[in-house]
């Protein structure tokens, strides 16, 4: 039985689709057709019925999906076995919140570059809810995001989390004392799209009676947010540790509020199958870059 049509049953049963297991292994349509018929000849039973453009699994299909999983998986372990260095290569779509490009995210890819120079990485930088969706979609293989992704299909790994301030350029007038929920409420606030948990934070927590209508514009960049606030446009709130040079410097002063919003928090979210070493490569090799970090 040939590995490879193995495989390419396991993408379209998940897939659901010739054509979306066919751009995930970057072979054409045909390609794929021919894979799927040949295994279907060599174990004689038929596994997909065609429903439009959609792929259904036959009764035959359910039955072989978990076994080819496993397959798939012990194919896995004794590629790493033989020297995981050596042996993993392939293109790996990488999905990431822009908080960890700024922090972490640069040692990492440095290390897979230098240590494993046969990976290469194509990063999708996004908001968290799009990366989800991404994720469950099989359109990336692995995401560092706000999570977890309450999917059985998704391994969640916690990550990191960050603290996050409030800042505010020093030319900005503001009271000189701890703002309440009031004057936050009166104050330009600069931060995450709306769609995000620090948005609906600010915007839950100041919409109350007795305040007026919260002004909170949202940014998908952080380094926009950063550089508005800077420029006097409104008070941010963001990760602490990305105005971290920006209060050094004093081009930004931490502003405490009434308002303490949730800090960021991060996972390593990928799917369970099928069985993708190199997610799990990353994964690790995240958890270590991010421990040094914390050191």
């Amino acid at each position: 039985m040939n590995l490879k049509n193995l495989e390419t049953f396991v993408w379209v049963a998940t897939l659901g689709s010739f054509t979306a297991a066919g751009d995930r292994l970057g072979a054409t349509q045909p390609t794929i057709s021919g894979r799927i018929a040949s295994l279907e000849a060599d174990l004689g039973v038929k596994l997909f019925d065609r429903v439009g453009r959609r792929a259904q699994l036959t009764p035959a299909g359910r039955d072989l999906l978990p076994r080819a999983e496993q397959m798939m998986a012990l194919a896995a372990e004794i590629e790493a076995s033989a020297g995981e260095g050596e042996t993993l290569r392939g293109a790996v779509r990488l999905g990431a919140s822009e908080t960890l490009v700024h922090t972490w995210m640069p040692d990492l890819l440095r290390i897979l570059h230098a240590d494993y120079p046969d990976i290469s990485v194509e990063i999708h930088v996004d908001l968290s809810v799009n990366l989800r969706d991404q994720l469950v979609a099989r359109e990336l293989d692995i995401a560092f995001l706000m999570g977890p992704v309450s999917e059985p299909t998704m391994k969640n790994t916690p990550l990191c989390a960050y603290e996050m301030a409030w800042a505010a350029s020093p030319d900005l007038p503001l009271p000189a004392r701890r703002l309440s929920l009031s004057h936050l409420a009166q104050m330009p606030i600069i931060t995450f799209l709306r769609q995000t948990r620090p948005h609906i934070e600010i915007r839950h927590a100041l919409s109350q009676p007795g305040l007026p209508p919260p002004r909170i514009s949202g940014s998908s960049s952080v380094a926009t947010m950063i550089r508005l606030a800077e420029d006097g446009a409104g008070l941010v709130a963001v990760p602490k540790v990305l105005v971290r040079e920006q209060v050094r410097t004093g081009r930004l002063l931490l502003i405490k509020t009434d308002l303490d919003v949730p800090a960021l928090e991060f996972t390593c979210t990928y799917p369970v199958n099928p069985n993708n070493p190199r997610a799990q490569l990353i994964d690790r090799l995240a958890q270590d870059v991010v421990k040094k970090h914390r050191a």
